[in-house]
């Protein structure tokens, strides 16, 4: 139980895993996982566990992080593989209570695919290129910048060597609900658009800095360039950086805004308020006052959308379902009160929805029915 809660110390957690990749017990405890997992979930299909690959990738990388680090890693890891076996605990559960009953999702009609790389980029003079219907390599030209799609379905923006500085275009990319895409800037700055997202940005940065404006959740990766800042804005509130790792959420439909670094600084400014973020810190916001609140955080968790996970804290049904709505373009409706309950873990976002949503009804008193493109969200009935 110390590591469902979370507890254990890395020693017996190494220990645990060796237990599990031990020859003598690891086809006992794969054929117990399929069991269970059948049991609590009978159309999830549960595939061979490589537990020794999990403990490697857990720890690989905590010698190479910063003082935040270990903490970040092995913390975000653990929640991750915590999740897995939190799955078996739960078939355990089920297979030796005959009196837990999980009840079965409804699904009318057709299931509903995952979001995959998806969106539209605006030009300048108002044209339109769906991205996610043409094929690789260069898709226009607007003066010496040459506008590709790179075979890992990136956008990016390539100027010629040695090209003069001329006419500067503004453009658009955006992700529509169920689609993400990832976009190479003029100055080579990485950016990651979330679901229901965008960025408007110049073909060239030109003059002394480098100005983009974003809506929904973007993560950036910044070029470094001490003579010209890096600066995101997003209504009232402006994100100035020289070279870091960050990440922008502003949903208009999320309480709150948030702004959480994991390498180098930003300055954060919001009306007549500023922060000075340092790594591991998030900056939180809403548009009902001024204020900014800083605290420290999981970063890992918090940009595990761009590595294709759902990662919840103490997440309450509708931050949980704003996620669905935005990744597998549905709309939700609550049936009576909706559950008070909280979702901690981490879950892939290459399940379909089905699958998702039965994973999230076997760690709650909560019922999903599917509906074409609508999920309907009520309390359980007590068995």
């Amino acid at each position: 139980m110390q590591y469902l809660d979370k507890r254990i110390s890395e020693a017996d957690f190494k220990e645990l895993f060796e237990y599990l990749d031990n020859a003598e017990y690891k086809p006992i405890f794969d054929d117990f996982m399929k069991k269970s997992e059948k049991e609590t979930l009978p159309d999830v299909t549960a595939n061979h566990v490589d537990w020794d690959h999990m403990y490697q990738q857990i720890v690989e990388n905590e010698q190479k992080k910063s003082k935040f680090g270990l903490i970040i890693n092995f913390g975000k890891k653990l929640t991750i593989a915590a999740s897995l076996v939190m799955m078996v605990y739960l078939g355990y559960q089920r297979y030796h209570k005959s009196d837990v009953v999980h009840n079965v999702i409804n699904v009318q009609k057709k299931d509903l695919a995952p979001g995959k790389n998806k969106a539209i980029l605006k030009l300048a003079d108002g044209s339109e290129i769906i991205l996610d219907d043409r094929h690789n390599g260069i898709l226009t030209k607007q003066g010496a910048v040459e506008i590709s799609k790179s075979d890992q379905g990136t956008l990016a923006y390539m100027a010629e060597q040695n090209s003069a500085s001329e006419k500067i275009y503004i453009n658009t990319l955006s992700t529509p609900r169920g689609g993400h895409f990832k976009l190479m800037l003029p100055d080579k700055t990485m950016v990651w658009l979330n679901a229901e997202s965008s960025i408007t940005f110049p073909s060239t940065f030109d003059g002394n800095e480098r100005k983009v404006k974003v809506t929904g959740e973007t993560y950036f990766e910044v070029s470094k360039n001490e003579h010209k800042p890096f600066i995101v804005e997003s209504g009232a509130t402006q994100v100035e950086v020289l070279g870091t790792h960050f990440n922008v959420n502003v949903y208009p439909n999320e309480e709150n805004s948030a702004v959480t670094l994991l390498e180098g600084s930003v300055k954060l400014s919001r009306q007549r308020h500023s922060k000075i973020l340092l790594p591991g810190q998030q900056a939180v916001f809403n548009q009902k006052n001024e204020q900014i609140g800083v605290k420290y955080v999981d970063v890992d968790n918090v940009v595990d959308w761009k590595n294709g996970l759902f990662i919840f804290e103490d997440a309450s049904i509708p931050e949980v379902m704003r996620q669905i709505e935005r990744w597998y373009d549905v709309d939700v409706k609550y049936i009576g009160q909706i559950p008070g309950i909280k979702f901690n873990g981490a879950l892939s976002r290459n399940n379909k929805v089905s699958k998702l949503l039965k994973l999230l009804q076997a760690a709650g008193n909560i019922e999903f029915n599917i509906h074409n493109k609508t999920i309907e969200v009520k309390q359980s009935k007590t068995p």
